[in-house]
């Protein structure tokens, strides 16, 4: 098993906290105190399996992890690819440190097109000092969740794309399991398929390298492909259950907990949990 880890993605949350309070997100109905990963812990988390792909995101903003770009730099030194999901209004302050770090992917979430505005003038910077200075790294995503009130917006926010101009737009699915407001919906699948095939045709003429979510399916394709690791060390299958906890990385190891009983027990049930069962991610 400890020879698959090198096609599996460790997900690793930077930290809990976040500047923001977006109505889809599902962090303010968590309850767990607000941590930050240090350097240390992430260097032992990483270190603990034979992982070649590492993606910094979870239920906080990343940036707001003072040692972030050291996390960044050691996992790069060590042949492991890296990518960062912000919600992007702190990047101005950061380019340097985005641009100087070998980060080789950045997602830039978003739901709403006037929230988009607080961060998409960064964006706009942070790629236009990229091309000046001649860098390859890092590829840029407009990462885009999707669901019945915003709707009206997408087709907006992917005109918007080459506008900054990113290098690819990734549409996925709300996750709303927990109910974070009652009110958000999730798309029908014949919205899902009219809007799939008007996001393609404008995606094409305008040249656009765009991601469409696949058919959800159990057994999951995030727990197949994927382990999550809060800012605790806490390791839970799936980012959308950070208080299902399996075990604890920083006491275990990543793969010992992915070869304990309550991991792969986990595994062969997935379809009875109350929350895999319901998701449509």
């Amino acid at each position: 098993m400890f020879r698959l880890f090198r096609y599996l993605t460790l997900q690793i949350e930077p930290t809990g906290a976040c500047n923001l309070n977006c109505k889809i997100c599902m962090r303010r109905n968590l309850e767990r105190p607000i941590s930050f990963l240090s350097f240390d812990n992430f260097k032992r988390l990483l270190d603990s399996a034979n992982f070649r792909y590492v993606g910094l995101h979870g239920w906080g903003e990343p940036l707001l992890n003072r040692e972030l770009f050291e996390m960044v730099s050691y996992a790069e030194s060590k042949g492991v690819w890296t990518n960062l999901t912000t919600n992007g209004t702190l990047v101005r302050e950061n380019i340097d440190s985005i641009l100087g770090s070998g980060l080789r992917e950045i997602a830039f979430g978003v739901y709403d097109k006037e929230l988009f505005s607080r961060s998409s003038p960064q964006i706009e910077e942070l790629i236009a000092e990229k091309r000046r200075r001649g860098f390859k790294r890092p590829k840029t995503y407009l990462d885009i969740t999707m669901y019945k009130e915003n709707l009206s917006q997408i087709l907006d926010l992917v005109r918007l794309a080459p506008q900054l101009p990113v290098d690819a737009v990734i549409l996925h699915r709300l996750f709303n399991v927990y109910k974070v407001d009652p009110a958000i919906e999730y798309l029908s699948a014949d919205e899902e398929e009219g809007l799939f095939t008007e996001v393609s045709r404008l995606a094409r003429g305008l040249k656009l390298e765009l991601y469409l979510p696949p058919k959800h399916s159990l057994p999951c394709r995030i727990v197949k492909r994927s382990i999550f690791v809060t800012a605790e060390g806490k390791v839970t299958p799936c980012c959308f259950l950070p208080e299902f906890y399996l075990g604890n990385a920083l006491e275990q190891g990543v793969g010992g907990v992915m070869r304990s009983k309550a991991y792969t027990d986990f595994v062969k049930n997935m379809k009875k949990h109350p929350i895999c069962g319901q998701c449509q991610w």
